[in-house]
């Protein structure tokens, strides 16, 4: 159970990675991409959604698997 468990949350922990650094990065070059903006806004919105929602996801099965 322990090793699943860990599975599950490295696992987790690999996406909600990989979407936060791309909400961070969309949103540092804002400055210099300013013609992009719009577009740069839908994907920052969009990863920063679903890292909150990989977030819960992670709490809930860890709160369920203890």
């Amino acid at each position: 159970m322990a090793a699943g468990l860990g599975i599950v949350v490295l696992v987790l922990g690999g996406f909600i990675g990989w979407f936060a650094r791309r909400a961070y990065g969309m949103h540092g070059d804002m400055k210099v991409n300013k013609a992009r903006v719009p577009t740069f806004r839908g994907n920052r919105n969009k990863a920063g959604l679903i890292v909150i929602g990989l977030v819960i996801v992670a709490l809930l099965i860890i709160r369920a698997a203890a």
